[in-house]
């Protein structure tokens, strides 16, 4: 049922060999989960592995929200004061962490992973029903984007649903020990995937336009 905690470092390493070169924060999160994970099965032993992957993945969230909470700040202040947007940062930020300390159960954190999905597709689905284009602006600031935010926008909406789906189906289809490879390499799934569908807009966009 579980892998060695050499298998999965070597497993975790080995899906990287072929990728271009990201930022080295996608990965740490994920090394985070997959080291302290082992570590605490064998501390708390094996009655407590509910205890140990709640402990482990709260860690690595932690490690992941903290990492963006600068630029989850800088986004929100583009649609609320500043007071506003420390609120709504802290609270997003601090109400998961807060909700996995209570609780010993991995389908929690499996769950919450999904939650994030269904809040963050909210949001843009919400732009696209008021025909606005705030949130994928702060986003993609850069002036050369403004054209393609409309298209951006509803992108958004189905990348993070699709995420949604994959990871609800990760959840039913893997033992939980193994959903934490998947959301250990989550990050670099995503930023690959986000970066082939925002080249789809702006191809797709430039071919109306010729």
């Amino acid at each position: 049922m579980y892998r060695s905690p050499l298998d999965l470092v070597r497993l975790f390493l080995s899906l990287f060999q072929d990728l271009p070169p990201l930022s080295r924060s996608l990965y740490l999160p994920g090394a985070v989960l997959l080291v302290g994970y082992p570590v605490l099965s064998v501390l708390l032993g094996p009655d407590s592995s509910g205890q140990a992957f709640a402990t482990a993945f709260l860690m690595a969230l932690a490690v992941r929200i903290g990492m963006g909470f600068e630029g989850m700040v800088r986004r929100m202040l583009t649609r609320y004061s500043p007071t506003q947007a420390v609120i709504f940062a802290l609270l997003f930020a601090g109400l998961p962490l807060a909700v996995l300390a209570l609780v010993d159960d991995p389908l929690w954190c499996q769950r919450m992973q999904s939650l994030f999905y269904v809040v963050i597709a909210g949001v843009f689905l919400q732009d696209v029903l008021n025909k606005r284009v705030s949130t994928a602006a702060s986003f993609w600031p850069d002036e050369e984007m403004r054209e393609h935010l409309p298209n951006l926008t509803r992108m958004m909406v189905v990348y993070n649903f699709g995420f949604l789906l994959l990871n609800e189906t990760m959840i039913r289809a893997v033992e939980p020990s193994h959903w934490l490879l998947f959301w250990a390499v989550l990050p670099i799934i995503g930023h690959t995937v986000l970066r082939a569908m925002v080249l789809t807009v702006i191809n797709l966009d430039a071919g109306r336009e010729a």
